[in-house]
Formats: structure tokens, sequence, C-alpha cells
């Protein structure tokens, strides 16, 4: 992108800058300086391929990568910074970095880790296939080669890429992007539209790589890394149609709250589709595997930047989650809670969001401040495009709402919990055990070891054994409970589904550090992430706050498949227990 992104001093805290100064850049600096038509990929086919291997990595981070590598820089601007914390899997657990704002876990506005994606690389890099590689000719004229599976892959990766844009922010200027448009302000697109255009081009992408079914050797051209002898998709093109079709129907359960007919349409197409949607019997997810350091990983043990969130830490050790500990590390030093001295070693601790860390030191691991709560153990975690146990509770949820599938409600949410754990080495009896338990089981109250004004009575109360007498309300709880656990680290999904259903119930933020329209709403919590305004990009802001229908800048406002469920009244603290005891979010109506 022409601006270092190498950390300032040796790697101890990072979450670089993109420092372009105009923010709805092409991507790559080589596109930029060659604009006219004459692109080897448009000509040669190796060059067209590899530009859309390249392409593949971008999905995770929205933008360009630099040194076309999967540093984990980009994955903290585009999700580590935001969508990571806004979910309740994770915590910022800086009050700053090296420049910009404060970072009181995010809830500050203007933010330098709000900007969105700050270039359209992926769009950029899958241009010629998407243009070209069907009836590709030589500058001549010449035909030198027809894959239009080219295509129908570029589709499908424009299509998740565009759809993770309009959940995040609301609207997405797909067609500039995708036309690589640099010669007028950006036109932002409707999110509707924008999801309306999803579906046309997978269904494209889906009919092309039915009729052509490209062999695995082909596709192994643009998945295959050499250095891990691993490919995303295993060049089956029957993977490529299953996960457009989970885009399809994660899509449709977020429509489902306000276009139902069209939500129930989506799913039953996606379900129902010969080649259907991941399931079980699949060997594995739609990852990328990077064993030699996942992004979590790296921004918690090396950056020491993030930790375990207080939501996720509540809601595991509400259940007995096998998974906390395989996933998660305990404190690292003895903590001491600053007001009362009370000391404490050995636990899983997350942090709390909202949390004003100006001026504090998060430390090292080892240094009793926050810097010791909780990091991703494991340096081997696959980074998700899509789990098969999303899969399998998306299902699970289109046959509670519309009996779609032929599968019952309570067999995919067993086999979606069975699946998450098994996926660990998690023992079958330990499953068993875990998907039986019922009846009385109370919340997890949160406490904060290195402070106690950050504790907060527990909210999930829900226990996990299915029963089909419980009503839906409840069962979809259950559902969107156990699912929060099964997709974790998949923030994009988890986000969804708190906003259009209202579950899990999470912890709200514990302040406002600034975000505008969040005042007294705090228990609504976020419900789009605003972007930051420039000099330079004045005619785009306005032009997305058009579209959207209110001020770009106000984080409180719903985007057009989300549905708020009123104002959040902020609550007051129990003289009693100490606990804090907000006015909890009101029960959704989902049916």
């Amino acid at each position: 992108m022409g601006a270092s992104l190498l950390c300032t001093g040796a790697l101890t805290s990072c979450g670089d800058q993109f420092q372009e100064e105009y923010p709805w850049m092409v991507g790559r600096q080589e596109d930029q300086d060659n604009e006219d038509e004459s692109s080897a990929g448009r000509y040669d086919m190796d060059i067209l391929e590899r530009e859309l291997k390249g392409a593949l990595p971008y999905m995770i981070n929205y933008s360009h990568a630099p040194d076309n590598s999967w540093a984990p820089h980009n994955y903290q601007y585009n999700r580590g910074n935001n969508i990571d914390n806004y979910c309740g899997y994770w915590t910022t657990s800086k009050g700053t970095f090296g420049f910009g704002g404060n970072l009181p876990t995010l809830y500050t506005y203007p933010n330098d880790y709000l900007g969105g994606p700050k270039d359209n690389a992926i769009f950029a890099q899958s241009y010629d296939a998407l243009f070209y590689a069907t009836d590709m000719v030589d500058q001549e004229g010449n035909p030198v080669g027809s894959k239009p599976y080219w295509r129908a892959c570029a589709l499908i990766i424009q299509s998740y890429t565009a759809m993770n844009v309009v959940n995040a922010y609301g609207a997405c200027p797909l067609t500039d992007w995708r036309n690589r448009e640099r010669n007028r302000t950006i036109q932002w697109e409707d999110g509707h539209e924008v999801y309306n255009q999803i579906v046309k081009d997978l269904d494209e992408a889906i009919a092309t790589l039915k009729s052509t079914q490209p062999a695995k050797g082909e596709l192994e051209k643009i998945e295959l890394d050499p250095t891990k002898n691993l490919t995303i998709f295993d060049g089956d093109w029957r993977l490529w149609v299953k996960f457009a079709n989970c885009i399809k129907l994660r899509m449709a359960m977020n429509l489902s709250r306000n276009f139902e007919d069209e939500a129930k349409a989506l799913a039953t197409a996606a379900i129902n589709d010969e080649v259907g949607v991941l399931n079980e019997t699949d060997t594995r997810d739609i990852a990328y595997y990077r064993p030699e350091n996942n992004s979590w990983y790296f921004m918690c043990q090396t950056w020491g930047d993030l930790r375990l969130n207080a939501n996720l830490e509540s809601i595991m050790k509400h259940f007995n989650n096998p998974l906390l500990a395989v996933w998660f590390d305990v404190l690292g030093a003895t903590v001491k809670d600053k007001l009362t001295g009370v000391p404490t070693s050995g636990e899983i601790a997350g942090m709390r969001a909202g949390i004003d860390m100006v001026g504090k030191n998060a430390g090292g691991r080892q240094d009793g401040a926050y810097g010791s709560f909780s990091c991703m153990q494991m340096q081997d975690f696959p980074m998700p495009f899509f789990k098969r146990t999303e899969s399998i509770f998306l299902q699970a949820e289109a046959a509670l709402r519309w009996g779609i599938g032929s599968r019952s409600v309570k067999e995919l949410y067993e086999t979606g919990i069975r699946l998450a754990m098994s996926d660990f080495n998690v023992e079958a009896g330990v499953i068993d055990e875990y998907l039986n338990q019922a009846g009385d089981m109370p919340a997890y109250d949160y406490v904060d070891f290195r402070d106690g004004q950050n504790n907060i009575k527990g909210r999930v109360t829900c226990d996990v054994k299915w029963n089909d007498n419980d009503s839906k309300e409840l069962q979809l709880e259950k559902l969107i409970t156990q699912k929060y656990i099964a997709v974790f680290p998949q923030c994009d999904a988890a986000w969804n589904d708190f906003r259009r259903t209202g579950y899990p119930r999470l912890f709200p933020p514990k302040q406002n550090g600034g975000m505008l329209g969040m005042d007294g709403k705090l228990e609504w919590q976020i419900r789009r992430i605003p972007l930051k305004e420039e000099t330079n990009n004045a005619a785009e802001m306005a032009g997305l706050s058009a579209v959207l229908g209110f001020d770009q800048k106000d984080a409180s406002q719903p985007i057009f498949w989300d549905t708020p469920y009123g104002d959040r009244v902020w609550g007051e603290i129990d003289p009693t227990s100490g606990l804090e005891t907000p006015e909890p979010m009101p029960v959704p109506k989902n049916f």
C-alpha cells in the first residue's frame, strides 16, 4: 500500500495504521500505476490464476495484506480492533497505540481502528478472473482459453467480502469496487440491494460450477499453498458450491426478522440444493490453516494487544464448557484487586469491554495487570472463512423457524455441539454429559480480578439439554447461545446473531468513551461500525449517510436487516453485592 506497516519497536505494541491518504484506494500499487486496460492477467491465464489465488486470503481481512502475507496487522485493523470486541469474543487490552485516539475497547469515535476496509484489494485481485476468464483472448484478439469457473470463484470471493462489509457498515460500494472505479466519488449502495446482487452472483457461480465441474488440479491452481500442501477447498468444486450456499444461508437468517418471506425462500434454496451446505460429513471447515501463528495468537502472545472478553468467559463457565481450557490459558501471574488486595491465580480470566485503559499499563503476561489476563493458547488455530458448525446451527434455526430441511432441530442442535467439541478432541462421554445439563443453571457472575468495580452479574441462565416442550423463544436462545460458542472465533457470525436476535445475553460495555449515539444506550450496544470522516472523504461519507438514511457517525442506528428493541437503561450499582446490575436488554420477540 505504499506506507510502511512495520511495528515500531520490537513487536511490543502494534495495530499499525494504514496510512493511505485517500481511504478507498483500489489496493495494489501496481494496479494504480498501470490503470490502462493492459494488465497482464487479462491476457495471460497463468497470471490470472495467480491473481485469483492471491485474492483468497483477503476474505478474512477485507483489505490489502502487506507483502502479500497474512500479517496480523490487517486482521487487527479490520476485525481484531472492532468486530472481535463488539461480538464479545475479545477485548483490546491497550488504552492506545503509538498513534491515533484512545481505545477504551473501541467505544470511541473518531477512532483510527473504525475505518473499515482501507482499499478494495480483493476486488482488484479477482478483477481479471471476473471479467476476462471466460473466452479470454490475447492482445491480438486470438482465443487463449475459456475457464468460466474462474469467474464463478471470483463471484463467490467477492460476494463473501461484500456480505461482510454490508453487515459491518450497513452499505457497500460493490459496483465501483468491482469495476476498480477511481475517477469519481465512490458510490455507496444500499445494503439490501447489495444482498440481492450477491444472491444473483452466487446463483450464477453455483450453476457454472455444477455445469463445468472443474478438476481438482485446476482448482488447486488457486488454492494450493505449496509450503503447507493444503488447499482451502481441497480442490473440490462441490465445496465451493457449499460455501456459496452457506453464504446465502447466513444472509437468510440475517433477513429473517424484517424480510421473512425473502429469507425463507433463500434458506430453502440453499439447504435443498442438490449439493447443499456444509455438514458434519465434510472433512473440515473452509478455513486457512496457518500453524505458524494465527492472528489471534500473535496479537495476544506477541503484541499483548488482545485478551479474552468477559462475555465469552462468563458464558462458557456457565455451561462448564470444556473448550474454554482448550482455547485459553490461565492468568500469567498472580493478579491482585487494586482496591481490596485480594490475590487470584490459576484462573481463566477475561476483560470487560468498555474499560478505560488510557494511562494504564496492560503489562506483559507476568506483570500482574491486565496483560496477565487470558490469551489464546492455540498457535495452530485455523482461521475460518466458514465453519461447519455455523452451517449446522443455521440449518437448525431454519428448521425451528420454518420447518425447512429433513433433519429435526434437536438433531442439528446436538450435532453442532458435538462437532464443535470433537474437532478439539473432547471425549464423547464428556460431550454427552454436557448435552444432558438440564434444569436450574444459575448465571455465572463476572469478576474482574484486577478491579472489582468492573464486576457484573451474569445473564445467561438457560440450560443445554434440548426440550421440545420449551417455547420457541427459549429454544432459539439455547440454539444461538450454543452457536455463539461453537462458531468461535468467527466474530462476524456471532455479532450478526446478537444484533438480530438479542442472543446470547451479553454484558454491556462498562462505559461509552465517546461513541456517537451510544449515550444512554449501552445496553443496546453498537449496531454498526461508523467510518471515520476525514477532510478528503467528505463526499463519500455524505453519500454513505444518504444511503443509510441517518448520520453514518451514529453507531446506535441499526442496519437494514437489524431490528432494535428500544432504548436501553444503564443501571445502578447494587449496594449489597457491589455487582453492577444494569437493567438488562428486554427479552426480544423473535416469534
